[in-house]
């Protein structure tokens, strides 16, 4: 059906509200590609730098942009929690095998690649990235690879990751209220207690992956050539700007450190 729209792409699963009102009006006009190219420009900084002044500097770029864009610092750094086990272990192995020096800078470079991470999710919408991708993959559907349908997936996968957590959530909230003990006793007795938790948790996701899917199906997914989009955002002179002086500071700082 010519015209018809993608659900990926549409206002339905946007992921705007709270979160773009945050960010300021230049970066939420910032093309997504740009944020990409950044993060990806910052993430070889952090692995060509070997010093300890290199990796301020990279705390310093990244609490400016940080600052910039109104990112709230506590939930990028939940968000990044669970990579401090990988981050431990990294500095103890480096620091028996080369000493604690290294073993900071290695334990460094993994925290501030997952908080710079955390601080593009919470600049950008999920179809921008998702859109971005796209554009970015675009020259790969050349060659028979199915770009939209990888770029879409990807954007549905993001956007069931909080629904993951309300639906737990409320699996948690709907067992506690008939009385099970979900926080009592050893390890394995709450391993086995909150095990009974997966039962609900998938059918509950799968009843909404098959309304999904019928929404999809419902809006001709797939039957245009070519996927429509709501954000009409070209390529400007102020995204070059940006993208030639973040990675022209990327590029300095690494070679100076």
């Amino acid at each position: 059906m010519p015209g018809a729209q993608e659900p990926c792409h549409t206002g339905a699963m946007t992921g705007l509200g709270a979160q773009s009102r945050r960010i300021p009006p230049a970066v939420r006009r910032l093309d997504g590609r740009v944020k990409i190219a950044l993060l990806v420009a910052y993430s070889a900084m952090l692995f060509l730098i070997g010093s300890p002044i290199g990796l301020g500097v990279a705390v310093a770029f990244l609490s400016i942009v940080m600052a910039v864009g109104r990112v709230r610092f506590a939930s990028v750094l939940r968000a990044g929690a669970p990579a401090w086990v990988i981050a431990a272990f990294l500095l103890f192995y480096n620091a028996a095998a080369s000493g604690w020096a290294a073993g900071v800078v290695v334990a460094a470079r993994v925290m501030l690649l997952v908080y710079a991470s955390g601080a593009l999710m919470e600049l950008s919408t999920t179809t921008e990235l998702s859109e971005a991708l796209r554009r970015l993959l675009a020259p790969l559907g050349r060659v028979g690879l199915p770009v939209r349908d990888a770029t879409c997936a990807l954007s549905i996968a993001l956007r069931f990751i909080p629904v993951t957590a309300e639906e737990l959530a409320s699996i948690r909230a709907a067992q506690a209220s008939r009385g099970a003990s979900l926080g009592s006793g050893g390890v394995a007795a709450r391993v086995r207690a909150n095990a009974g938790l997966m039962a609900p948790l998938f059918v509950g996701l799968f009843r909404r992956a098959d309304r999904l899917a019928a929404a999809m199906d419902a809006r001709c997914y797939g039957a245009s050539g070519q996927p429509t989009s709501l954000d009409g955002r070209r390529f400007s002179l102020g995204d070059g700007v940006v993208l030639v002086v973040g990675c022209g500071l990327c590029l300095g700082a690494a070679l100076l450190f």
